[in-house]
């Protein structure tokens, strides 16, 4: 379900039991790329649309966006509006140090997708994840 905050679609998570980590992909998906800052208190990830012309440009309605967190992990799916397409998804695992998965939101506007990642402890962060890997792919 989803609320409207300040002209923006707030998508409720999927599982609302504080777990270590979320699901792993069990499915396919069409990789999404994003940026992230951060303050002491939160990181924020950024899904731009403008990624994928055919399916994201025009914006996304919240009924397609499935969302869970973990204190150590997030997942975010986007269903394709083609019944039967591969779902566009991103899930970041082994954060730097540990989420309030409580307090973790993401809001859905015209342009991207953001998820607000509240941190247990307040502090610099020096890398998102632990584990930075050097290259995306072995090929």
């Amino acid at each position: 379900s989803a609320a409207l905050v300040g002209g923006a679609n707030v998508v409720a998570p999927v599982n609302l039991e504080a777990r270590d980590e979320a699901r792993r992909l069990d499915i396919v998906v069409r990789e999404l790329k994003y940026a992230w800052q951060q303050s002491d208190e939160d990181v924020k990830i950024y899904v731009s649309f403008d990624q994928d012309e055919e399916e994201l440009a025009g914006g996304v309605g919240e009924e397609r966006v499935e969302v869970e967190y973990g204190e150590w992990s997030v997942l975010l799916l986007i269903r394709s509006r083609v019944e039967g397409r591969t779902p566009f998804g991103l899930r970041l695992g082994d954060f730097h140090r540990r989420l309030d998965p409580e307090r973790c939101k993401c809001t859905v506007r015209s342009s991207r997708i953001t998820l607000k990642l509240v941190k247990q402890v307040k502090e610099h962060w020096w890398n998102l994840l632990q584990h930075v890997p050097l290259h995306a792919d072995a090929n």
